[in-house]
């Protein structure tokens, strides 16, 4: 049974957040570095072209301690993962295809369970519950694999990947739990509501807190012949 957060809870927890966020800030213990976080895309072993396209797998990517926290007190995870087929040509490289798609990692705090979801298009697919953070990091650094958009034999390609990450603001939550029971289109896309005046105060805090709106992680492939 889907959890119906209200706008009263949701507001509790993001202050919440924000008191545990700024004891993170104000405490004199020195943070522990975290791991190397980084997009890793890999082609497949044999034929490139043949229709089995490239892996993705996010490491360390929801390991800080701040992100956790966040997390926990009720505010999703949005990656946006893109991936561009290039051509390598003598003057210019030719875009040749993209595909994007994202994952949605929530704290379903009736249940305290993390959830992972798969989004591509307005589908979200729940991948699987799980018991603590590192464990439901660890199920999404398994590797995806795309399919492998059409191309001309004997051409030179490279794949471009990257990933963004943002926490989702309190406009967002209220619109991805609502999009989870079945009653709207997801919101996903960049489009939010303006929010009132505490969630952007709040917002610009986490943006501070997070070194950006969103993190930024990309990557390429060496470039291969297809076949």
């Amino acid at each position: 049974m889907s959890t119906v957060i209200t706008r009263r809870h949701a507001l509790r927890s993001l202050m919440t957040a924000v008191t545990l966020a700024a004891a993170t800030l104000c405490s004199a213990t020195p943070m522990v570095a975290q791991p190397d976080a980084r997009l890793e895309i890999v082609l497949p072993a044999h034929a490139v072209g043949s229709g089995e396209g490239p892996a993705f797998a996010p490491r360390s990517v929801l390991a800080t301690r701040e992100l956790r926290d966040l997390l926990r007190n009720g505010f999703p995870a949005r990656l946006h993962f893109r991936c561009e087929l290039w051509r390598n040509e003598r003057l210019n490289n030719t875009l040749n295809a993209a595909v994007e798609w994202d994952m949605l990692v929530r704290f379903d705090q009736l249940n305290k369970k993390f959830e992972v979801y798969r989004v591509v298009g307005d589908r979200a697919t729940r991948l699987g519950r799980f018991d603590t953070a590192e464990e439901a990091e660890a199920f999404l650094e398994r590797p995806y694999r795309i399919q492998s958009p059409p191309m001309k034999r004997g051409a030179s390609y490279y794949y471009d990947a990257s990933l963004d990450i943002e926490v989702l603001s309190l406009s967002d939550l209220e619109e991805v739990e609502r999009w989870l029971r079945g009653e709207v289109r997801p919101a996903l896309r960049g489009d939010r509501n303006p929010g009132t005046a505490v969630t952007r105060t709040v917002r610009t805090f986490f943006v501070r807190l997070l070194g950006g709106e969103r993190r930024h992680y990309q990557t390429q492939t060496r470039p291969f012949t297809a076949q």
